[in-house]
């Protein structure tokens, strides 16, 4: 390396300077002002020296924390799916998922909302958990809460609680409707379209991820909106491995085809879902792994929020 300096009347090289400045503020927790008084440099020197030194690799940070694991998951998939942004929360155990995930959901959101935009948002326990957490944050900054589906009446406790000056906009039908024809009349109905098409313009996305398998746990079941397990089991073993609002797809994200529920739902589409400009999926678990990999593929999320174990084990399903 190049003699660039001196440091007490003694001619030194890079490397060694930058050997000096890294102990001194890494070991000796020196601020950048304080070294280069000691070396007799400006401070902006010594930064700049600092984070040669980081991309020459001459100086190394290690992370020693429960979070150094979900950093480097989060920069793995973020990359492998060209994400917006993601959350991966560290593993824990005997721990209720749906509302940590609630939490750390909660938190994305309130980086990415700005004053009076549209949250538009799906339905299941996550959500719910999601929006009763971002209460207080959605009061302060008059967001604009419609829902992306029918049948939100069980979750009506957490938007609940939210006051007068909140608008929420509310698809006034089922989620799934009797017939195709029934949902079609739905749909035709100038209040439930003008919703379902203010739902597609706004400004930021959440939607929970369900999975094939699930079993009793799904919330299409859990909210009766499929007869029972057994059509559920027909539609995994059809290929479907998870859904987005109702609409199933299979492991490499692609639609399912011939579902008469498809029909039936009276949902955003999973096309006029990917056109707003954040979408956010919230899922973990073991059970919702080939269910997340296979939305990411589809790319009907471009944000997600899950939980170490299930990151891991969607990264093993690439290898």
């Amino acid at each position: 390396m190049t003699v660039i300096d001196e440091y007490n009347g003694v001619v030194i090289n890079e490397e060694e300077l930058l050997a000096r400045i890294a102990w001194f503020y890494y070991h000796d927790n020196l601020t950048q002002s304080e070294i280069g008084e000691k070396l007799m440099l400006p401070r902006l020197k010594v930064s700049r020296l600092l984070e040669k030194g980081r991309q020459m690799g001459l100086i190394k940070v290690q992370i020693n924390s429960r979070y150094k694991g979900c950093l480097e998951l989060e920069e793995v998939l973020k990359q492998r799916f060209q994400l917006q942004h993601i959350r991966v929360l560290p593993e824990l155990d005997n721990y209720e998922i749906n509302a940590r995930l609630g939490v750390g959901a909660s938190q994305m959101l309130m980086t990415l909302l700005k004053p009076k935009q549209v949250l538009s948002f799906g339905f299941g326990d996550t959500i719910m958990h999601t929006v009763r957490f971002s209460n207080d944050f959605i009061k302060q900054n008059k967001i604009k809460l419609i829902t992306l589906t029918g049948g939100v009446g069980p979750y009506m406790q957490s938007i609940g609680q939210l006051d007068g000056s909140c608008s929420i906009s509310i698809i006034p039908a089922p989620l799934r409707a009797s017939s195709p024809e029934a949902a079609q009349l739905f749909q035709k109905e100038s209040y439930v379209r003008d919703i379902m098409l203010a739902a597609s313009m706004a400004d930021v996305a959440i939607v929970g991820i369900g999975s094939t398998n699930q079993k009793q746990h799904s919330t299409l079941l859990k909210a009766g909106y499929l007869i029972n397990e057994e059509q559920l089991d027909s539609f995994k073993q059809a290929g479907a491995v998870g859904d987005i609002l109702g609409y199933f797809f299979k492991e490499d994200g692609s639609l399912q085809e011939d579902m008469s529920i498809h029909q039936e739902l009276i949902s955003v589409s999973l096309d006029n879902l990917k056109r707003i400009p954040s979408v956010i999926g919230v899922a973990g678990g073991e059970n919702k792994v080939d269910a997340i990999l296979a939305a990411l593929k589809g790319k009907y999320i471009n944000s997600l929020v899950t939980e170490e174990k299930t990151a891991r084990c969607i990264l093993s399903k690439l290898v």
